[in-house]
């Protein structure tokens, strides 16, 4: 039952990698501006992480420019670090095992990995519009905003890359969570008492020869016997000297 449960984490997991790395393929935000009389786009922004903000409209069209976001872009870095992330996190679920009998402190080191794209993730999740969006008044997550002056009506709204990252995070958080309490069970299961005694002997331990023991203790037998032989020796002639000094004084 336990191993239909991780591989199910582990499914899903994977899902929310798939979702993560599309994502930053996909639009995040849009800002449109339409004509209330012809309902014909006059102006229109849109957000990707990779590649910034474009415009199909040219750079002469003014209205267009002077609505354009200003500082409401994510470094590429942290993106081009997200996608790493993905890739080793995947090669980890895939590859690296501990009830598989892999190495603990390899899989820790993935696992760490893998921790860290949560985190990313929740970075893009919560971040780009506490951060990005509001700050610049482009509102989140959709907002319609009608400009009777201009005869205008403005669209805001979040693009499918941003709802692909929200659906990563929540397929990616269980499985990291679910690691990492069984990499804590493996972990205390290794440096409990029973199993420290236990290495330690397998690492101390000389390999046992039989003929060797044997020998040893003939050795100890014959050195006894003759110790024994030389005291027993020692005394009959001790005996026979007093014997020999109590004649003499008669």
């Amino acid at each position: 039952m336990s191993i239909n449960i991780k591989s199910g984490y582990k499914i899903i997991f994977l899902i929310g990698l798939i979702f993560s790395f599309a994502s930053v393929f996909l639009d995040w935000y849009y800002l449109e501006g339409v004509l209330n009389n012809s309902g014909e786009p006059i102006m229109l922004w849109i957000y990707n992480t990779l590649f910034g903000w474009s415009t199909p409209f040219t750079e002469g069209n003014q209205f267009n420019e002077s609505y354009k976001p200003q500082n409401a872009t994510m470094p590429v870095v942290i993106v081009i670090v997200l996608i790493v992330a993905v890739f080793l996190s995947a090669y980890s679920t895939l590859f690296h095992d501990l009830e598989k009998g892999d190495n603990l402190l390899k899989v820790k080191r993935f696992n760490f990995i893998t921790l860290s794209l949560i985190v990313l993730i929740g970075f893009f999740v919560l971040i780009f519009p506490l951060f990005f969006l509001l700050p610049n008044d482009l509102y989140y997550p959709f907002m319609v905003y009608y400009d009777s002056e201009l005869s205008l009506t403005l669209y805001y709204s979040i693009g499918p890359g941003y709802w692909f990252q929200v659906a990563s995070f929540g397929c990616t958080f269980p499985y990291a969570l679910f690691n990492l309490s069984v990499i804590n069970t493996f972990e205390k299961a290794k440096y409990a008492p029973a199993e420290v005694v236990k290495s330690y002997i397998e690492n101390v331990k000389e390999p046992f020869d039989l003929d060797k023991l044997i020998a040893q203790e003939e050795l100890e037998i014959e050195s006894s016997q003759r110790k024994q032989k030389n005291e027993s020796k020692n005394e009959v002639e001790q005996i026979y000297e007093d014997f020999l000094s109590t004649r003499g004084r008669k």
